[in-house]
Formats: structure tokens, sequence, C-alpha cells
């Protein structure tokens, strides 16, 4: 039986015949939004900028069922490369940890090379084109995906990502949205607004870049209304896939500090399905939704603790929603 989503696992299936899994990638790159001036990121975001579980060697004595450790991100600076040189061959040794790690567990899996760090576009083009050119050249790969920011994408970086149609299958960009609430991206310190948002979409949509777009349910002060409003600028994005994220505060994050100072509820499962449902039943049918919760090991979350499991989750939402006999866009 379909489920009542269009699945992630679904559309690779039906676009290149077999399972492709991402190889997870830090290119030495910043964020502009990490500047002083901007109050060091966003609220949640941590000093690793959202690297690859796997590739955070410098962990491997922690576990995902270790206590939280707040000073985490303080013991463990993070590598700062000063030349090409030195981020290409730190790129190289990060695809082949990635090869490896998906060896061991997706031996027949196709593959697909994913900037997934920090701001994948922050960078002087040429910079970009050599970098992205490098990781490429290390296999064959069936799609680019570079990760980044609707303020981070000047003319000649879009030209970049579409000089490289011809060497994958589909060059991928990843963009943050988070909430469709302006109100809601001031108080993370986002730094951009949603119509910058939804201006990167058309000339991403222009240049025949697909897009997936970044959103997190469970903000403290967002109610349904504020997920409706999320809801409608997916919709008028026109963007072609969705990753969903649970609010998680991790150690490092001025978010965290937030909450061991001054305490807020968490959204728990049972409120993350219901914004999950409302969410989905407001978008296109046709978004392929990529992920619906944050991965975020144990000695780094601080809450919640107790969500359950990313299985539990979707057999429950699944379960849900066919039950109440609703789908994805059906009330559109």
């Amino acid at each position: 039986m379909a489920l009542p989503w269009r699945d992630y696992k679904g559309y690779l299936m039906e676009r290149y015949g077999r399972p492709v899994y991402r190889i997870g990638l830090d290119g030495g790159f910043s964020c502009p939004n990490r500047d002083s001036a901007r109050q060091g990121g966003c609220i949640y975001c941590d000093a690793r900028g959202s690297s690859a579980v796997y590739q955070r060697q410098d962990e491997s004595a922690y576990r995902r069922g270790s206590s939280f450790v707040q000073d985490i991100d303080a013991s463990i600076p993070r590598v700062s490369f000063r030349s090409i040189a030195e981020r290409k061959t730190s790129l190289s040794r990060q695809i082949e940890r990635g090869i490896a790690f998906l060896d061991s567990r997706y031996p027949a899996s196709a593959r697909s090379i994913y900037f997934q760090a920090y701001t994948g576009t922050y960078d002087d083009p040429e910079v970009l084109r050599e970098l992205y050119r490098h990781a490429l050249d290390s296999g064959n790969y069936e799609e680019l995906i570079v990760s980044t920011r609707c303020d981070c994408l000047p003319d000649e970086t879009i030209d970049v990502l579409t000089s490289f149609q011809d060497r994958v299958r589909t060059v991928w960009v990843e963009l943050g949205l988070q909430s469709g609430n302006d109100e809601t991206l001031r108080w993370i310190g986002r730094g951009h607004t949603v119509q910058c948002f939804l201006d990167a979409c058309t000339r991403l949509h222009a240049a025949h870049l697909p897009i997936c777009a970044h959103v997190i349910l469970g903000f403290p002060h967002e109610d349904d209304a504020a997920v409706l409003r999320t809801a409608e600028v997916i919709a008028r994005s026109g963007v072609q896939a969705l990753k969903i994220h649970n609010l998680h505060v991790v150690a490092g994050t001025r978010l965290c500090e937030h909450y061991l100072r001054e305490g807020f509820e968490v959204s728990d499962m049972q409120r993350h399905l219901h914004e999950c449902e409302l969410l989905l039943r407001h978008i296109p049918a046709e978004v392929v939704i990529q992920r619906f919760l944050s991965d975020t090991p144990s000695h780094r979350l601080a809450a919640p603790r107790d969500f359950g499991d990313k299985n539990t989750f979707l057999a429950l939402l699944r379960e849900r929603m066919e039950q109440a006999g609703t789908r994805q866009g059906d009330l559109r």
C-alpha cells in the first residue's frame, strides 16, 4: 500500500533504479551568519555546522546512548583549512571514510556527493568550482547536492552549480527556510527573510536547479497557524523536495544556553506527529519528503531526550494518516 506522502526512497528508485546514498562532506566553508555582527550563527546551530555524524571522528569516544555532554563543542574545536590543497586533502579523506561506511552497510547502492556542513556556496565561485570538481573526480556519482542559504547564491555561483549538470544526473540545492514566519526567522537569528528565500527559489528554478527546502517544526512560540504559513511558503516556492526537522536543543548552541537558563517546552512525538500531518496536507502532493526528523547523537542532545526513534515515528504517522484517510496535499 502506498504511503500517504511522497516517499524519498521511492523517488530515488523511480529515478535511478536502485537506492542512492549520500557521502556527507565538510568542504571547509564557513557561514555569513556566524559573523560576530550576527551573534555567531542561527540560535540552534552548533560549532560543527550539521556535518555528517560518521565524519566526526574526534567524537568516537561517545555513543548515541551517552549522557548529554554540555561542553563538547568547546572541548573539540573545528579544524580550519588554510589553503585549497588542504581542503582537497580533507575532502579526499572524508570521501574515503564515507565510501567505507556505505560499503559496509549498503554495498549495492549508488552514491551522491553532498556538501553538507555549513554554507556550501559561501566562497569565491572559482574555489567552489575546484572543490566540487575535486569531489566528483573521486568516483561515479548520481547527484551533486549542495546545502546553502538563500543569501549566498549570486548569479556567478548559480552558474557554477549549473556547470556540473553534465557531470551528474541531478544537481540539487538544499536551501534552509526553517520557518515561513519572519518573526520566527528574527527570533532564531536567521539573517534573512521569507521573501529572500522565495527570490532565491525563483532564480534557481530559472537555472533548472531542483531545490530541497529545510523547515523546523516545534519552535516554542509557533502554533498551527504558523505551521500553515510555512506550508504556504513551501507551496509558493515551487520546491521539489522538503526536509522536515523537529527542533533539537544541541550542545554548544545559543538555544541550549537559553534552554538551560530559562527552560521552554520542547516538542514531543505527539506534537510533531500533529504538525507533520498538518504541514503535509497543505503542501503540494508532488513534493518529495526527504526526512521527517532531526538526527543528533544523544551525547550532543539536551532536549528532547525521550522522543523515540525514526521507525516508530514513521509507523505512527502512517497509521495516523491512513486511519484518518488523509494524504499529502489533500487540503490544497
